[in-house]
């Protein structure tokens, strides 16, 4: 996974009157630990945090805050994965605030990124990956949740992220049943639970990748229609010329020509 990294810092201190205001967000997304109790706007709500919060703000967020009567003291990295999918692996919610147990659980990694990004005679990309992944997945297991159904929604939501995952790799080997037995739900309470998180119903999302997949296939390779509908997961290839078409509005074949022009 390509990351870019556009900044990063441990241990960041500015006077106490310092106020960060981003209304338009940034083009990166933004992990940030505070040591001391802040004052941070979300949705147009002002909300008073305790110390050791944290924020993972979404690209295009806007970004306000302010320290409550003391040295503003916080750590940052500021980075933009190629695929927002990344995040699928990690515990972690955008734009909501959070708390961790205790600040040392990233310090060394935050301490290793901050050197790499000014280190500029080698490459560091493997070592920022590496790093990067151990601060979230230390944000993760040392989180602490308001309560015993948070954390549960949580976890449900991280697991149908990785279900989701796994889907976009192999469409063509799921069925909703499937996806539904591997989460240990009926059908019906599965589809339901899906849509409420994602907006999408699960067929519609293997039908979405399935088709992604094709389109992939007839840019990238020599193969032919029968054989990227076998490997799309269809047994008869008209029904997956049908499908195609229906969805976007050209045959496969018409659709190599097109590209091929």
């Amino acid at each position: 996974m390509k990351i870019d990294f556009a900044g990063a810092f441990y241990k960041k201190t500015e006077e106490s009157s310092f106020k960060m205001k981003f209304v338009s967000g940034t083009k990166e997304c933004v992990l940030l630990h505070f040591y001391n109790p802040m004052v941070i706007t979300l949705d147009g709500k002002q909300i008073e945090t305790q110390a050791n919060a944290c924020i993972l703000y979404r690209p295009g967020t806007p970004q306000i805050y302010w320290c409550k009567n003391n040295e503003f003291e916080n750590d940052y990295i500021k980075f933009l994965p190629a695929d927002m999918t990344f995040f699928n692996d990690f515990q972690i919610p955008f734009n909501e605030i959070f708390y961790v147990t205790n600040a040392d659980i990233i310090r060394r990694e935050m301490t290793d990124i901050t050197y790499f990004l000014t280190e500029r005679y080698e490459n560091h990309d493997h070592e920022l990956l590496d790093r990067l992944c151990k601060v979230l997945s230390n944000l993760q297991n040392n989180r602490l949740y308001p309560s015993i159904k948070t954390k549960r929604e949580s976890e449900i939501r991280f697991r149908l992220n990785q279900l989701r995952k796994k889907v976009s790799e192999n469409p063509e080997k799921w069925t909703v049943d499937l996806m539904a037995d591997d989460f240990f739900l009926t059908r019906s309470h599965f589809s339901v639970l899906y849509k409420k998180t994602f907006g999408v119903t699960p067929q519609s999302d293997i039908h979405f990748f399935v088709n992604e997949k094709a389109l992939k296939l007839l840019n990238t390779t020599e193969l032919s229609v029968q054989e990227i509908s076998q490997k799309c997961g269809y047994n008869e290839c008209e029904n997956f010329i049908r499908a195609f078409k229906k969805t976007n509005g050209l045959s496969p074949h018409q659709y190599r020509k097109q590209k091929g022009e």
